[in-house]
């Protein structure tokens, strides 16, 4: 019989261990363009399936209500996993592989950028937006687990989690929008008290 206190030991300490050791460059311009989407009025286009649609729809509260400073821009944004009734029918009516890239279609204008979240980096709907998006010229930002998958290689700004389970992968993504976001408000607050004082 496993012992739950071992397996819960073992969790954690691989998960400190992943998050101790990824790469941390890639946030510095996902910052940068999550600040210039605030500025310029564009949109943060959100998808993922499973899990990663789970974290879609919280990424829109943390990075709209969250990063959101009384007198500040507010950054849009909106997850292409939260309509079921547009998901069910694209996938009904064209195929389950394009409900997020036909949405983009409809939706993206100049301006916006796109973040997809998958842990294996293969799920072919999030590749086939994220290719759409970069072909329409849009910044992507993609977070990716496992060996990264066809993510790693093609959207412009990757976090990767190089970890093989589905679990630590979707923890560390879900914590990546909680560092920005929480990183973002901080310096949202520090600008406005800046122009405050002057």
């Amino acid at each position: 019989m496993i012992d739950i206190p071992e397996f819960v030991d073992d969790y954690y300490r691989r998960f400190i261990q992943v998050l101790s050791s990824f790469d941390r460059e890639p946030l510095v311009p996902i910052a940068h363009l999550l600040q210039e989407l605030a500025t310029g009025e564009g949109t943060l286009w959100i998808a993922g399936n499973g899990g990663s649609a789970a974290i879609s729809n919280h990424t829109v509260c943390d990075v709209t209500k969250g990063t959101h400073v009384e007198g500040q821009p507010v950054i849009r944004s909106s997850s292409l996993a939260s309509n079921v009734p547009m998901m069910t029918a694209l996938a009904n009516d064209l195929d389950y592989e394009d409900i997020f890239l036909e949405q983009l279609r409809y939706h993206m204008r100049p301006g916006d950028a796109l973040l997809v979240v998958s842990s294996s980096g293969n799920s072919p709907n999030v590749v086939r937006a994220c290719r759409f998006a970069r072909d329409q010229g849009i910044p992507t930002v993609a977070f990716v687990g496992f060996d990264g998958g066809e993510l790693l290689g093609l959207a412009d700004h990757v976090v990767w989690i190089p970890i093989d389970n589905y679990g630590m992968v979707e923890d560390a993504h879900q914590s990546l929008v909680h560092v920005l976001t929480q990183y973002l408000r901080q310096l949202f607050q520090e600008q406005s008290q800046g122009r405050g004082e002057r």
